[in-house]
């Protein structure tokens, strides 16, 4: 039982100090969203590199061979790390259009990505003969990792974001299958020859309808329609569902909680955590009719108060709730590092609102108190003093208390 304990305590610790190591590196304004762009948007560029190559040489009449040649190492294996018989520029260029989205934060992006990655491992692995523990394919299987795990931080589903992004990657898509069919237009029988015949053609393999009149007969004919068959179901599903599905989620919530109001975005209060003192002041507030936006990442339950899912931390998640027009905003997280970031996030936001911050260990009041908040809050801090104070039978004076619980000294010393 005690090494059961000893290890909960150590699990614990990693995760306090992993948390304060993510807050105080400011990682959730660049990891992994930015990396995982440029991983994408890297093997994007790579595949574009042949065509910039000869075109920059055929229009240009520019000579980029020593470029190129020093590129040579990152260049060689390109072809196996796209799909085998298909136009490499336009893979590259819907690659570098996912990672556009990914620095977004889109969620569609980072469906397509997983898909495009996916599909690329598998081509690598069973159609260009490379082992596992090859180059390409170790890169292709450590991105798509990297994706699978990094899911929780692609959350961005506007509409108007998502169709755009919908409606190019059909038109990419359109292009990759209507130039696949033509520069492989032997490899089908009848061979395709003419734009119309590969404009159809592409249409019914990426719908499944297949009526057969047009058939692949050689191995990179055949590997390009499976690919186009993939890609084609999966760019339309995910299109459909980040388009309608924001509509169909929001009228679910609005059927499921009728109750939940949309709170009036001004003089209201903001809290910021999901532990008991938070808990409490909502429903304090409540109480006195009061307007209350809750920030949180899970999905407690704050009565009447509006809840807003994410991290207080973030700039965009704070503007969602109001933080310009709100009358205060209190950093009431149970993590005091969390509730420091909190109000120096609240500096970047052009606000009047009043910042209190909520101190649960004495050693970190003066680290919060730098950060400057309006009024610290100091429950555990001091119920140790009353208690203290009540078992020395010890003077009690109510003006004293109140500034040891309203701590509204906010520059250190």
């Amino acid at each position: 039982m005690k090494l059961f304990h000893r290890l909960r305590d150590t699990f614990g610790l990693i995760q306090r100090l992993a948390w304060r190591v993510y807050k105080r590196a400011r990682l959730d304004l660049w990891f992994p969203h930015i990396l995982l762009a440029g991983a994408v948007g890297g093997a994007g560029l790579l595949a574009l590199l042949p065509t910039i190559k000869r075109y920059a040489s055929e229009y240009l009449h520019l000579q980029l061979n020593g470029l190129f040649d020093a590129l040579h190492p990152l260049n060689a294996n390109v072809p196996e790390l796209i799909l085998q018989g298909v136009p490499s520029a336009v893979v590259g260029t819907l690659q570098i259009f996912i990672a556009i989205g990914l620095l977004l934060r889109s969620r569609l992006a980072w469906i397509s990505a997983l898909l495009i990655t996916f599909t690329q491992g598998a081509l690598a692995l069973g159609y260009s003969h490379q082992s596992w523990h090859s180059g390409p394919f170790l890169y292709i299987a450590a991105l798509f990792l990297a994706l699978c795990v990094s899911g929780r931080d692609f959350q961005n589903s506007s509409i108007a974001a998502a169709s755009l992004f919908a409606t190019a990657a059909t038109a990419l898509l359109l292009t990759y299958g209507v130039l696949g069919s033509l520069i492989l237009g032997d490899g089908f029988s009848p061979p395709i020859v003419t734009l119309p015949q590969a404009a159809y053609f592409t249409i019914v393999t990426m719908s499944t309808v297949g009526y057969g009149d047009i058939a692949p007969k050689t191995d990179e004919a055949r590997l390009f329609v499976m690919s186009l068959i993939i890609v084609g179901i999966t760019v339309f599903a995910t299109s459909i569902t980040a388009v309608v599905g924001p509509l169909v989620q929001g009228r679910l919530n609005r059927i499921i909680e009728p109750k939940r109001k949309r709170m009036k975005r001004v003089n209201h209060y903001i809290i910021a955590g999901n532990g008991p003192l938070a808990h409490n002041t909502a429903r304090e507030l409540l109480a006195r009719d009061e307007s209350v936006i809750v920030i949180s990442d899970t999905d407690d339950d704050f009565g009447e108060a509006e809840l807003v899912k994410g991290d207080p931390t973030e700039l965009d998640v704070l503007r969602k709730a109001g933080a310009e027009t709100a009358h205060a905003v209190l950093a009431l997280s149970d993590d005091d590092a969390e509730n420091a970031f909190v109000i120096l996030a609240l500096r970047e936001v052009n606000t009047e609102a009043k910042k209190v911050a909520a101190v649960n260990s004495r050693k970190n009041l003066e680290r919060v108190r730098r950060v400057q908040p309006d009024m610290i809050l100091a429950p555990n801090v001091f119920g140790g003093e009353v208690l203290a104070m009540a078992l020395t039978d010890e003077k009690i004076d109510s003006n004293s208390l109140m500034e040891k619980l309203l701590d509204a000294r906010t520059k250190p010393g």
